[in-house]
């Protein structure tokens, strides 16, 4: 009897020790999770982007990983993967560890584009990422060469209505924000032109300076070279471009183009004190007048707004691009 009753107090003491063990680790944990978010950063931070080295979205981001690694205090890494019109690169992201160590750098199309036109989208835009801050924008330009009779977006609207299917528009790539700018500038202008899609910039440039085509669609960043050396004149771009003195489609009379933003983007479950500080420490680095300059030199439009103001950007343009998706004929069935 004795026995069986010391048996049972030992394996009561048992029982609340390893109780007060467990709730020492309960204790333990978070403060240790607090104190490791607390050193965030403590290593390299890497920023992914889902295109290729050098284009619109890199230049800026290349611009800017000086300074942001200064604030930061650590070294920032630039990584690419591209591919499956950036679905490969923003998965990526997406299962990395929600650590504040792996952001995503992209437009706001590239997380809108891709996945409409995705039959099964591996993300939510919506769900499965937050931004930090928009840094910047780009605009797209509607351009014709140096001898062209069209001296306004308003002509050349005109003599397409006057001559319906005459006038031809070059496209550099189907699905792009270029392509569904134009989309919806010739919808909302009533306008009847060829439009004549090529496999790249180089091609549609080409085609556009053999004067093959009576206009071409580009960003206005794209456009600089051939309005610098003289060979193009821009008739309009979607959105101002401070100091350029080019009309907008708004002067023109036409509904301006959905804003193409750029940010930075982390996955919707990193910890609110890591997010925090990416918001505020991204956003003094964003507004310098030191980095606005750089980003200006690589044709970025600087402006800083709120990752609040970014959720506002997005649903009205996933919106009009869905339902020009499903106009076009181009959602692919799963």
């Amino acid at each position: 009897m004795r026995s069986e009753s010391g048996k049972k107090v030992k394996c009561r003491k048992g029982v609340l020790v390893m109780a007060l063990v467990l709730l020492a680790l309960a204790w333990v944990c978070p403060i240790r999770l607090i104190r490791a978010q607390g050193d965030y950063p403590n290593k390299p931070i890497t920023i992914l982007q889902p295109h290729e080295p050098g284009g619109l979205t890199d230049l800026p981001v290349r611009a800017m990983a000086d300074d942001l690694s200064k604030e930061f205090k650590v070294p920032m890494v630039l990584e690419y993967k591209s591919g499956a019109g950036s679905m490969l690169g923003i998965s990526y992201v997406q299962k990395a560890k929600p650590d504040g160590y792996t952001l995503l750098a992209a437009g706001d199309s590239a997380m809108i584009i891709g996945v409409l036109l995705s039959p099964n989208p591996p993300f939510d835009p919506f769900k499965d990422f937050r931004s930090i801050g928009i840094y910047g924008n780009t605009v797209v330009g509607f351009g014709v060469v140096k001898d062209s009779p069209f001296k306004s977006l308003r002509e050349f609207v005109a003599e397409a209505k006057k001559n319906p299917g005459k006038l031809s528009v070059a496209i550099t790539s189907l699905g792009n924000d270029n392509h569904f700018a134009f989309e919806l500038f010739r919808k909302s202008s009533g306008i009847n032109v060829k439009m004549i899609p090529y496999k790249g910039p180089g091609e549609g440039v080409a085609a556009f300076l053999g004067r093959h085509v009576d206009m071409l669609v580009l960003s206005y960043v794209s456009f600089s070279p051939y309005i610098k050396s003289g060979e193009a004149r821009l008739l309009a771009v979607g959105n101002p471009v401070p100091g350029s003195g080019i009309p907008t489609f708004a002067d023109e009379g036409f509904p301006p183009e959905f804003p193409r933003v750029s940010t930075f983007f982390v996955v919707s479950t990193t910890p609110k004190p890591i997010y925090d500080k990416l918001v505020t420490t991204f956003k003094r680095v964003v507004t310098s007048p030191e980095v606005m300059k750089k980003f200006e030199n690589v044709g970025l439009i600087p402006g800083y707004r709120s990752p609040e103001d970014f959720d506002q950007f997005m649903k009205p343009k996933w919106d009009a691009y869905s339902a020009l998706v499903d106009e076009l004929g181009m959602r692919k069935k799963k």
